[in-house]
């Protein structure tokens, strides 16, 4: 059996830019990995005219796991290029994987990219929009999902921006390209179509997206939401797409360690626990028999210390 296999996978899309800057983004990733990282997509992309994509043809999931089982790989490593805990990563992947019959070979999805680096980076494509404090209003735009929980992501990147940069609520206002019909998605409100109505200065729209696309890109659907329903006067302009930000394949490579290192030092702890409860014994067996109680518990002190200080260079090292 062949070893691990890593996919940078994506929501999969039906534009060619897309595809393209996922095998780019893949590549930067693979650098840091020193492992070679496959673009893959859920679904979408084997709908582009290969011709449009250097003459090699978008690889989705489905087709990735059977030419890895074909391979004999024995584990496939996910590194979701998803902000938040998509259906698609919870449940699709999963069902997607076990369809296709894997036997032996496992699967492993690594955490999405939702936390605090994030905020940084949407800071800093803010900022490099020419936006500074009380020149304009700052729209936090995501595509908008039928998942509360996604939708909550967003909104606490709203609240730690704002937090940040120090603005009011009516200063950043978190809204959605689009929504599903029903009360049971009005989470996602405001739209972004309502949004620019309150709208003041030169706004920003600030792309909670990763890759261009059908939505995202410079002619998407954002953009035209924007054309279409921008107050008369407002000037609004997009921000840069977290996909072009050179801390994302950082922030990917540190998403595949945090989980490799967390079943590690699981181990070692297990590891330590263990030999803590065996110290008695070997204690037994190794010190002199005339050797009195204080001599005893003087030695078992220096065995959890040595034991401490081993465990405390290992964590040492692995950060």
């Amino acid at each position: 059996m062949a070893g691990t296999r890593i996919f940078l996978v994506d929501n999969g899309s039906y534009e060619p830019t897309a595809t393209l800057a996922l095998r780019g983004l893949a590549q930067e990733v693979g650098k840091l990995i020193e492992q070679p990282v496959l673009p893959v997509s859920t679904m979408h992309s084997t709908k582009i005219d290969p011709a449009l994509l250097g003459g090699v043809p978008a690889v989705i999931f489905e087709h990735a796991v059977q030419q890895a089982k074909l391979d004999g790989i024995e584990e496939i490593v996910v590194l979701p290029l998803f902000i938040g805990p998509s259906r698609a990563i919870t449940e699709y992947l999963p069902k997607v994987f076990a369809d296709a019959q894997p036997g032996t070979m496992k699967l492993a999805i690594r955490e999405p990219l939702f936390g605090p680096e994030l905020v940084n980076m949407l800071s800093d494509n803010l900022k490099s929009t020419g936006w500074t404090k009380g020149s304009g209003t700052v729209l936090l735009c995501d595509h908008g999902s039928p998942i509360p929980e996604v939708t909550r992501c967003r909104n606490l990147f709203s609240v730690a921006l704002r937090n940040q940069l120090g603005l009011k609520d009516d200063e950043l206002i978190a809204c959605s390209m689009e929504r599903r019909e029903g009360a049971e998605y009005d989470f996602n409100k405001p739209l972004l179509e309502d949004a620019l109505q309150d709208a003041k200065g030169e706004a920003v729209i600030l792309m909670l997206f990763l890759l261009p696309g059908r939505h995202a890109g410079a002619e998407g659907d954002v953009a035209t939401i924007a054309k279409d329903h921008a107050p008369a006067g407002l000037r609004w302009k997009l921000s840069p797409l977290l996909g072009t930000h050179p801390a994302l394949p950082a922030l990917l490579f540190k998403r595949h360690l945090i989980t490799s290192s967390f079943k590690s030092a699981k181990n070692i702890v297990i590891g330590t626990i263990l030999l803590m409860g065996l110290l008695p014994v070997l204690i037994g067996a190794l010190a002199p028999e005339d050797m009195d109680l204080g001599g005893r518990i003087m030695l078992w002190l220096s065995g959890v210390a040595v034991i401490f200080t081993l465990l405390f260079f290992t964590f040492r090292g692995k950060a």
